[in-house]
């Protein structure tokens, strides 16, 4: 199964690394965990250092020398702190991923980190201490690799994934009584399994897919805000400004500045 979405974090481009002192290795995951799984990765930071995230619809679990983390969804951007030196280890699942290998609902861990006291899933209170055993970034993903394959409970296609993928299509600009339509479900009943398999509303997941191919696209073509609007989906400039604002907590040109100084000069 595969996933025409692509989720964007600015952090994890070259001119985004390069400005936090970051540096990234990646792997995507099996065939048997493609569209559910979206990669692996290693952060390596020299020092101290912000890591910001911006909403995207996904989960992730963030992996130190000292424990196990499951990121739930955001709605808005925010900065971890990296307080040390050191390689993090992270696993980037697609939205509605994790419905595959435990049961949970998703909408509790908003805008939270949890913990293993927080989770019943097999292997997880110890995942770390594999991981780290292996000093080699394929010998780590080889070992989350084989713990998610072995909690793998592969569901079949159904409405949900038919109305991710209408809203990718889309990107983010469809009317959800027009979605509801078209996969045959009530709102209340798709609103209440998006809230379930991705912890947001059916509207603010739509929502952060078109900000997020607001992003993309910018980031892409280094366009400024003015003349972009219609073609990301907005009814106008201000209307850009204003989801802007809600969801990355900035202006676009300050939002660009943090990851790549010459954005509107080039």
């Amino acid at each position: 199964m595969g996933n025409p979405y692509q989720p964007f974090q600015p952090t994890l481009t070259q001119s985004g690394l390069n400005t936090f002192g970051l540096s990234l290795k990646s792997t995507a995951a099996c065939i048997s965990l493609r569209g559910i799984v979206h990669s692996y990765l290693q952060i390596e930071a020299t020092m101290p250092t912000l890591y910001p995230i911006i909403p995207d619809g996904t989960q992730a679990i963030f992996i130190s020398p000292n424990g196990s983390l499951l990121s739930g969804p955001r709605l808005q951007a925010c900065d971890l702190q990296i307080l040390d030196a050191g390689k993090y280890f992270g696993i980037w699942f697609y939205p509605g991923g994790l419905r595959h290998f435990v049961n949970l609902d998703v909408s509790e861990i908003k805008d939270q980190f949890v913990d293993d006291s927080c989770l019943s899933w097999s292997g997880f209170d110890d995942l770390y201490k594999r991981i780290y055993q292996n000093n080699n970034f394929r010998d780590r993903a080889a070992v989350c690799e084989q713990w998610l394959l072995s909690n793998l409970n592969k569901l079949p296609i159904n409405q949900f994934d038919h109305a991710l993928s209408l809203i990718y299509q889309s990107f983010g600009n469809i009317r959800i009584s027009g979605l509801t339509k078209l996969v045959g479900w009530s709102d209340r009943h798709l609103n209440r399994l998006f809230h379930r398999n991705t912890g947001l509303s059916t509207k603010e997941f739509a929502q952060t897919i078109r900000i997020q191919h607001a992003c993309k696209q910018m980031y892409s073509v280094q366009a400024s805000s003015s003349n972009t609007h219609h073609d990301l989906g907005y009814f106008d400039q201000s209307h850009l400004i204003k989801n802007w604002n809600k969801f990355l907590l900035s202006s676009p040109s300050t939002f660009w500045e943090r990851f790549k100084s010459d954005f509107y000069n080039s």
